[in-house]
């Protein structure tokens, strides 16, 4: 086995060993929105955890993660992207004609009875609104 292939390897199984935890502890199947933004299909995920257990909420464009929050993070983020001058790859929604693009938002919680029963996520990008009002259910 070459160095590559072991390095390889290496990597595959550390990441499954760091993900492992994640899937192992869900306790129902993930809950997925998806919104069309400016071509860019924008996915919404809540992995909920196994009883008290934190929740993941995952934000992907055109089927890459951009972010990945556990529920005591997730209420109000902000992320800043300076676009390099010259060729490079951008997504199209950093594209708005600025020297930075911001993504920001999150998902808030909602209670009754003292108890939260739902989580609203919104978040922009630039001036693009790519997650608008979806709304994760607790059961």
């Amino acid at each position: 086995m070459t160095h590559f292939n072991r390095q390889l390897l290496s990597s595959c199984v550390a990441a499954f060993l760091l993900l492992t935890p994640f899937c192992a502890q869900a306790a129902e199947p993930p809950q997925c929105k998806q919104q069309v933004i400016e071509k860019t299909t924008v996915e919404m995920c809540l992995l909920p955890g196994a009883a008290f257990q934190h929740d993941l909420y995952t934000v992907k464009a055109d089927k890459v993660l951009l972010v990945a929050l556990v529920d005591d993070y997730a209420e109000k983020v902000e992320l800043e992207h300076t676009i390099p001058t010259g060729p490079a790859i951008e997504f199209p929604l950093s594209l708005q004609g600025e020297k930075s693009t911001k993504i920001k938002g999150g998902c808030v919680p909602e209670s009754k009875d003292g108890a939260e029963v739902a989580r609203l996520c919104n978040f922009y990008w630039g001036k693009h609104q790519i997650v608008k009002d979806v709304r994760f259910e607790f059961k």
